[in-house]
């Protein structure tokens, strides 16, 4: 193939057959799991995963907008 031409539909489909057969398992749970990680150094020297920073920011963030919403609607009736 060229690179300076435009590839079928055929052509596209037999490639992507080709990456995922060479996958021998793509599980959802490891797919979750790879974009949950942190892009730079997914695993810790323990072994264990790694979250992305994107992903505790997100997390604190609800926390903080359920714990505002909880004071405001249960905690200023006092």
């Amino acid at each position: 193939m060229a690179g300076d031409r435009l590839i079928t539909p055929d052509e596209a489909r037999q490639m992507l057959r080709q990456i995922y057969s060479a996958d021998g398992e793509i599980n959802l749970r490891d797919v979750l799991r790879r974009n949950a990680s942190d892009p730079i150094r997914p695993f810790t020297e323990k072994g264990r995963l790694r979250p992305g920073t994107l992903l505790v920011i997100s997390g604190a963030m609800l926390f903080l907008l359920i714990a505002i919403f909880l004071y405001f609607s249960i905690g200023a009736r006092g």
